[in-house]
């Protein structure tokens, strides 16, 4: 395995575990968010920094049907 995919997959086990650092879903991981609150928060706009490109990358993958291989990663 090369040093970037190992970079890239130790990257995406960091973003799916990382808990939610605010509101209602606090301490959730960020891949066990509801979808109907990464909808709320792509219409009302990412937060700044890392965690809203993180909570987009999310948001993303669930839309699409990435998510299902990743929950076994939270274990």
């Amino acid at each position: 395995m090369s040093l970037s995919i190992m970079t890239e997959s130790a990257e995406l086990l960091s973003i799916v575990r990382q808990p939610m650092p605010f509101g209602k879903y606090k301490g959730m991981a960020l891949l066990r968010l509801p979808m109907a609150y990464l909808c709320w928060l792509e219409r009302k706009g990412w937060p700044a920094g890392s965690l809203g490109e993180r909570l987009a990358l999310v948001y993303e993958l669930k839309l699409n049907g990435l998510d299902q291989g990743l929950y076994p990663l939270l274990e």
